[in-house]
């Protein structure tokens, strides 16, 4: 089943020794149920970029893929260290995460990380996508 869906993704950056940054997309895209699971897939712009993005949801995890402009892998086991990995225009490179929160629901899903690159703590980020059939 697959149904066309209004999307809000917030996404909130606190890294050491910087001001928090919150970021909004609101985009249109795609739900689709199979197998007990549930594809979001949504594109956005950034800067000359189309990045299509999936976010592969279950109850306990979630992958988020990213596919254009540049390639990540971002998988997320509540408690758990992941690792993904990222490749764009300055090489590939080994991405850990570690969800302290996560939840999904028919209409939300919401994740809190900690995430490294490489052996280096990068920050805490918190990503919350709702999601509602388009009128």
């Amino acid at each position: 089943m697959q149904k066309t869906v209004e999307i809000k993704l917030t996404t909130t950056i606190r890294q050491p020794d910087m001001e928090e940054q919150v970021m909004v997309l609101e985009s249109r895209g795609t739900l689709t149920e199979k197998n007990q699971l549930r594809y979001l897939q949504y594109a956005e712009q950034q800067d000359d970029l189309e990045i299509r993005t999936t976010v592969k949801l279950q109850e306990n995890e979630a992958m988020i893929m990213r596919s254009g402009g540049l390639q990540m892998r971002l998988p997320f086991l509540l408690h758990k260290e992941q690792t993904g990995n990222l490749t764009n225009e300055q090489g590939s490179f080994m991405l850990t995460t570690k969800a302290h929160e996560l939840f999904v629901s028919d209409t939300r899903f919401m994740v809190r990380y900690d995430l490294s690159l490489g052996l280096d703590h990068v920050g805490e980020y918190e990503m919350e996508i709702q999601f509602m059939e388009a009128k």
